[in-house]
């Protein structure tokens, strides 16, 4: 039995190859340091054997490929470990392509916001219209009972991050899965820490481009002027437009029949009009379901096959997650990580719960967010909001600046941050926790203070 140790285990997109590489009948090993649910639970229910250190001592039992992950350094000392052993090595999207994607037909969902959750509504239209499809998530899909597989029939379905592939490889991650269809969400600046601007990340889209067929498909946002202009300028590849906000001038189109987007008809030029009624708030979610039904029909669905569908979706976990109701106190788990992304966030709850008062939680927990790039664009997120928590970790390189209308309260520790947000907390309010990391358990910790102070 083949024997892939995997370094850097724990991020999702490692952890989700793990499971692939499993079910294709290979032994798998792994190593990291920032193990957390659900990624590490999930790890541990498949009996992958996860060391919670980097070192060479994991590599005794000879693996005969290392995989290694993006967020790991040439200075690792397991890396250095690697190089004196002469162990062939390979980046985590370079052993998904060969060793997954080549024999099949692949659709990838790119772009800043929405990959996820886009990747798991058309991994799901598929498996609904009986197309046993594969998939590679990054997160946790509760339409399925693990986030990848390796799926019966012929097309995969992939999240296409732009993030680097690894120390050796600084493509994005996106320019190995050679798709035959892509779906391009949004385009906006974030990754400070690998690019220097916007346009260089437009770049990775022009290549990434490049690397579709004649006989495929782009299907890309209308609304954004960046991928606008990309591909007027050029495409070898046919596309088809959409539009959340309902522009006639796209291929797809929406009119929306409520102020939270839980209702509204979906328009194509070629096939027809359905309706959808589901339970997913905001225009966001409305532009990621678009996307995917505009995908899905390419690849063969019929339009009404795929809005059924999405009516009976799952959220995926953590993306305006709904955790509890402790008398009349809402709260939610969010993902969230940029700017825009609060920002739809918290006009769709407001617009959804329309609460007493809105409360935003929030870990700047990213390298992007930790370099404090996007300055006053951050606060400004935060205006539906009528208080702010804000944990500033040890690793923030900024201060908190804003303006005087935002009711901001920093906290450098966890535990004071807790005690004030459940002291804080009145009946009728609304609780939105956002951070792209574990952030110490605060989410559940809130729900049993709460649950244990109105006792």
């Amino acid at each position: 039995m083949q024997h892939i140790h995997i370094i850097g285990i724990c991020g999702t997109f490692m952890g989700n190859l793990a499971l692939l590489a499993r079910e294709l009948g290979l032994r798998v090993t792994g190593s990291d340091l920032n193990a957390y649910p659900p990624m590490s639970t999930m790890l541990e229910e498949q009996k992958i054997e996860v060391s919670n250190r980097y070192h060479p001592d994991n590599l005794k039992d000879s693996p005969d490929l290392i995989v290694v992950g993006n967020t790991i350094s040439r200075s690792n000392p397991e890396i250095d470990a690697v190089m004196d052993s002469g162990i062939p090595y390979t980046s985590g999207p370079q052993w998904l392509f060969e060793h997954v994607l080549c024999n099949r037909k692949v659709v990838t969902v790119a772009g800043t916001h929405g990959k996820t959750t886009t990747t798991s509504m058309i991994a799901w239209i598929l498996d609904y219209a009986g197309f046993e499809p594969g998939y590679l998530i990054g997160g946790v899909a509760q339409n399925f009972s693990m986030p990848a597989r390796i799926g019966k029939g012929e097309w995969f379905v992939v999240e296409g991050d732009e993030y680097d592939t690894a120390y050796f490889d600084k493509r994005s991650k996106f320019i190995h899965y050679r798709p035959q269809v892509a779906t391009l969400l949004n385009l906006e600046f974030d990754h400070a820490d690998i690019f220097d601007s916007i346009e260089d990340i437009e770049q990775q889209f022009r290549y990434f481009i490049r690397t579709l067929p004649s006989s495929g498909r782009i299907v890309v946002n209308f609304d954004d002027p960046r991928f606008r202009e990309m591909y007027e300028i050029g495409a070898w590849t046919p596309v088809d437009t959409f539009s959340a906000t309902g522009d006639r001038n796209a291929d797809w189109y929406i009119d929306s029949q409520s102020e939270d987007h839980s209702s509204y008809d979906i328009h194509s030029r070629v096939h027809g009009t359905a309706s959808l009624s589901w339970k997913l708030p905001g225009m966001h979610n409305t532009a990621n379901a678009v996307a995917a039904v505009a995908a899905a029909t390419h690849m063969g669905v019929e339009l009404d096959t795929a809005v059924d569908a999405l009516q009976k979706f799952k959220p995926v976990k953590r993306r305006l997650e709904f955790l509890a109701d402790v008398e009349n106190i809402r709260i939610y788990d969010d993902f969230a990580h940029h700017p825009t992304e609060i920002g739809a966030s918290l006009e769709a709850i407001s617009k959804l719960e329309r609460p007493k008062r809105l409360i935003a939680v929030f870990e700047p927990r990213s390298n992007t967010m930790r370099m404090g790039v996007h300055g006053k664009k951050l606060f400004d997120a935060f205006e539906l909001a009528d208080k702010v928590y804000m944990y500033r970790a040890p690793n923030i390189e900024w201060e908190p600046e804003h303006d005087a209308e935002l009711n901001l309260s920093a906290f450098d520790s966890i535990d004071p941050l807790l005690d004030s947000l459940t002291n804080e907390l009145d009946s009728g309010d609304c609780v939105v926790i956002m951070s792209n990391g574990g952030f110490n358990n605060l989410q559940n910790r809130l729900v049993d203070n709460l649950n244990r102070n109105r006792k």
